[in-house]
């Protein structure tokens, strides 16, 4: 065969391949799908469907990726799918509301975007009262509990447990361990080794040591881990994904911008008190503006030995991106009303 018919036959293959969609590259997304016909949810596209799965008209999806601009399906999370939750559907079996630049864009049966809301990235700050936590059975015989002293920063002040990528609407938690192949759900019997160590920034490792003391016993290696390798993955490229100096330096900024504030000075007046979940709904409203309240659970657990409830810690719900310069209030008040689980009442423990 002559060069000329060599390179016929190269390009009739290279078109026949792209067109039946083997060399198009796939599009990472973030955002929903929403089943508006029962079709089949697919390994590959359009064959091998172990567990025969078919979409539930009505429900939601998680999107991960298409296969190509403009594309002709969508990578689906479908929970409890066997073999594998990653399915390929047609882009016309449904509506897609995919985020694009900070915004969320409608995509119905993979057309053009038609509308933009707000960016829609949910958090829940953990904010441990660790003289709470150090009283009970879990955190008594922890490093930083056995060296607490009443002239720590932490004996009046709150201190970091967590910041945690959180569905706020529906209660349904994110993936976490973003980092050890396939993410899995953030329960407790899904609990992975952290990493043995993490590239933090003096300052902020020496900052972290103040606001953390749950770093005396890796906490920080833990919730990086688990936690932070999916922060931020929702954004949109390239924003996608957050390294762990970024994470625990948003994580730092929301702490700080807590403890000054009057629901900190109410903790720290009522050592020793019981205190209860309406005055610290009020003490949010009054630091966050009406309504903040709300957004927050309040965590009690028993102390050590004792059927006394102690406060533990507090779970703040935010919505937004958030950088170091982000306004807590603005993050609290864009979220829902939703977070469940609270106490009505704990005491306050003091260290002596």
């Amino acid at each position: 065969m002559s060069c000329l018919g060599w390179a016929r036959l190269a390009a009739a293959l290279w078109a026949f391949l792209f067109s039946a969609g083997y060399l198009r590259c796939e599009v990472r997304l973030t955002g929903t799908f929403v089943a508006q016909k029962a079709c089949p949810a697919t390994k590959k596209k359009n064959t091998d469907n172990p567990g025969n799965i078919v979409l539930e008209v009505g429900t939601t999806y998680r999107l991960h990726a298409k296969n190509g601009e403009p594309g002709t399906h969508f990578h689906i999370v479908v929970p409890g799918a066997p073999v594998t939750r990653l399915r390929w559907v047609e882009m016309n079996c449904g509506t897609a509301a995919i985020n694009r630049n900070g915004g969320l864009a409608v995509d119905v049966g993979g057309g053009q975007a038609s509308r933009f809301a707000p960016n829609s990235l949910e958090n829940i700050l953990a904010a441990s009262w660790q003289p709470g936590f150090c009283a009970t059975r879990g955190g008594r015989n922890k490093p930083e509990c056995k060296s607490q002293t009443s002239r720590r920063p932490d004996a009046r002040q709150f201190s970091i447990h967590g910041l945690w990528p959180n569905d706020l609407d529906d209660r349904a938690k994110f993936p976490c361990y973003c980092d050890h192949g396939t993410p899995v759900s953030c329960e407790p019997k899904n609990d992975k080794k952290p990493f043995p160590t993490i590239d933090l920034a003096p300052a902020i490792r020496n900052r972290l040591a103040m606001l953390m003391p749950g770093t005396q016993s890796g906490l920080d290696l833990h919730e990086w881990t688990k936690h932070g390798t999916c922060y931020e993955d929702d954004l949109p490229a390239p924003s996608t994904g957050a390294d762990v100096n970024e994470y625990f330096s948003d994580t730092i900024a929301l702490l700080e911008q807590l403890n000054d504030t009057q629901v900190r000075r109410l903790f720290a007046a009522n050592v020793g008190r019981e205190l209860s979940r309406a005055r610290v709904e009020a003490a949010f409203d009054a630091a966050f503006g009406r309504g903040a309240g709300k957004k927050v659970a309040m965590v009690c657990a028993n102390k050590a030995g004792s059927r006394t409830r102690v406060i533990v810690e507090l779970r703040i719900g935010l919505k937004g991106e958030i950088t170091p310069s982000s306004d807590l209030r603005t993050l609290i008040q864009a979220a829902p009303d939703r977070l469940g689980g609270s106490c009505k009442s704990g005491l306050v423990v003091e260290v002596k």
